[in-house]
């Protein structure tokens, strides 16, 4: 498993829409991915990641996903991160290992944080195994979020600080 990481340009919105507009993909989203998007809904959706610490994951020439540091606070140094691995064929395989391991690393050790965080839907059950598994620690639940399954859903929250990190 060789990991490529490259920073989120202009000429990854294409993969990027395609994979939004993939309902199993977008159903694990926290954002308006519930419906079809046009390309230009998904390129001015982008500017955040094109102008931020955003990352296209590949495996060997593979586009397989994305992962990001988001709010990032300099000051209190502490930041939201996130994964998505749009493309279903690298589904549970340890990809996502993998991409949280390089974050973590980078986060704590590249810029310094003392605290990052993610949230998760209550019923993404590999994701919060994978948060559990890498260390991350259950600090809330935000009840009835966002509308999913025919339902409202809970928004988990997770964090890890940097001497939790560093007992791994």
């Amino acid at each position: 498993m060789s990991l490529r990481f490259e920073k989120f340009t202009q000429e990854h919105i294409p993969q990027y829409y395609a994979w939004r507009n993939d309902p199993e993909v977008a159903i694990f989203d926290q954002s308006s991915f519930l419906r079809p998007m046009s390309f230009t809904e998904v390129e001015e959706w982008s500017s955040i990641m094109v102008n931020g610490l955003t990352f296209m994951v590949y495996e060997n020439d593979v586009a397989i996903g994305t992962c990001a540091f988001m709010h990032h606070d300099a000051r209190n140094r502490h930041a939201e991160i996130a994964i998505v691995i749009g493309n279903k064929d690298y589904w549970s395989k340890g990809y996502g290992t993998k991409i949280m391991t390089q974050l973590m690393d980078w986060g704590f050790e590249g810029l310094n944080l003392n605290r990052m965080y993610l949230h998760v839907f209550g019923f993404n059950e590999r994701a919060i195994n994978l948060y559990k598994k890498m260390g991350f620690i259950h600090e809330g639940v935000m009840r009835d979020m966002l509308y999913r399954h025919g339902k409202y859903q809970d928004l988990h929250v997770y964090g890890i600080s940097k001497d939790e990190y560093n007992k791994l």
